[in-house]
């Protein structure tokens, strides 16, 4: 072999072996050098505030809540975390806040999916098992495509569900999962953050982040953020801190009611059945019926109609365990005219989940209406 065949034969053999280097060093180099992921933190912050947070968010509609999946790695023997925040704190003011860093380009690709942990069904425990573990309330998680794979997203608690009335108030939880790719598409590592299986569980680290959103901060819009939540017949002898409803899980209206109470201040308030209302409360109209002219009207007193000189917005609609709350006083003009008729509006739900609703929709004979003893100004503010 001459000297020129040699020297060519040479460089195409380190063309060659530089071109193998790339081909399997680069991949095996990123390989090594991109983080193992140990778990994703879904964090999330409101208007106002310092930083992202796990704590669950309490908004008012039209206040943005922005949701952002955070990567916890070990690199190299070191604890860090990755995603599209300065910094997250892991609860309330004062709790622990960690430093957080941007993925690197050089790294494998990262991508986040999302899914919202949201209830099965619209009603649960249909055979009213008196002894029904409020752990057996059915949730899932749906695939959010339509997010793409970002990091960060909007929050959005519309159910997807077709038993759910799709409506800008309520109650949504939230999982992201994190999948690490190499140039092939094939799947290297992946992570992430507690789904319906944290949805029971009593510590905030394990659970799906979950995010209501209230009509205001008065009672009336309050117990709109439990919108969104399966109606569940529950036992009432859970301690209140126990009871699905306190826990944004499920209940019926009437432990919907309950629990907006105990936000606005009344904590010693229990949760109770419907047999209880009267120990409770003062049943104002003992009964009433709704009349051909739409109209209700005393049934002792067949030509009286019932106004909201006796009733007023936030007393409890009864038919046994049928419970409404009374929400908007209304004509067939819009406006409110003092007389209870057909037209009223209703917070309710029976073996549904919370909607707003015509009262004629929902009660038409044998009502009672019932006002709790323990009460909280209509006007008092939930804290936030």
């Amino acid at each position: 072999m001459n000297r020129e065949a040699f020297r060519l034969l040479l460089i195409g053999s380190t063309v060659a072996a530089a071109a193998l280097t790339i081909w399997f060093g680069i991949p095996l180099l990123q390989r090594w050098s991109t983080p193992k992921m140990e778990r994703v933190w879904v964090v999330s912050s409101r208007l106002g505030d310092d930083m992202a947070s796990i704590s669950p968010k309490e908004v008012l509609a039209g206040e943005p809540v922005n949701l952002y999946a955070v990567v916890e790695t070990t690199l190299h023997g070191r604890r860090r975390f990755f995603g599209p925040v300065d910094r997250m704190r892991f609860g309330e003011s004062g709790t622990e806040v960690v430093d957080v860093e941007s993925w690197s380009t050089w790294w494998n690709s990262l991508e986040i999916l999302w899914f919202k942990v949201e209830p099965v069904y619209g009603f649960d425990n249909e055979n009213f098992k008196s002894d029904f573990d409020p752990g057996e309330i059915r949730y899932r998680e749906t695939f959010m495509l339509a997010w793409g794979f970002r990091n960060q997203h909007a929050a959005d608690t519309m159910p997807t569900g077709d038993d759910f009335p799709r409506v800008a108030v309520g109650t949504m939880r939230f999982k992201a999962q994190a999948v690490v790719r190499d140039v092939r598409d094939r799947v290297l590592d992946k992570a992430s953050s507690p789904g319906l299986e944290g949805v029971h569980t009593t510590m905030i680290t394990e659970q799906p982040h979950r995010v209501t959103v209230r009509a205001s901060d008065d009672a009336l819009g309050v117990i709109q953020g439990y919108a969104g939540l399966p109606y569940v017949p529950v036992s009432n002898d859970l301690l209140a801190s126990d009871h699905p409803a306190a826990r944004f899980i499920g209940g019926t209206i009437l432990d919907f009611w309950i629990a907006t109470k105990r936000v606005l201040g009344a904590a010693d308030m229990q949760f109770f059945g419907w047999e209880e209302l009267g120990e409770w409360g003062t049943a104002v109209v003992e009964e009433m019926f709704l009349a051909d002219d739409g109209i209700y009207y005393y049934t002792g007193d067949p030509v009286r109609p019932v106004t909201f000189d006796e009733v007023q917005v936030g007393d409890l609609l009864s038919i046994e365990d049928h419970i409404g709350v009374l929400y908007q006083d209304r004509s067939p003009g819009g406006g409110g005219d003092g007389v209870l008729n057909k037209w009223d509006r209703l917070l309710g739900g029976y073996f549904e989940p919370l909607r707003d609703m015509p009262v004629e929709e929902a009660f038409h004979s044998g009502i009672t209406v019932y006002r709790l003893a323990v009460q909280v100004e209509l006007g008092a503010d939930a804290a936030r």
